[in-house]
């Protein structure tokens, strides 16, 4: 699963279909952050099942 977060922000996206998802501008990881903080909307969208992740 891919991760992004903007540069210079605290807050990690996961869902790409989350309003926030960063498409420039931004770092990216394939594993789960150990910093920072999980963005709200991705989070919601993760437990409601309707989550769509990047592998």
């Amino acid at each position: 699963m891919k991760y992004r977060k903007r540069n210079g922000k605290d807050t990690w996206h996961f869902c790409t279909n989350c309003q926030n998802w960063p498409t420039s501008d931004y770092d990216e990881r394939e594993t789960k952050p150990t910093y920072g903080e999980f963005c709200n909307e991705c989070l919601a969208k993760n437990t409601n099942g309707t989550c769509t992740k990047k592998q």
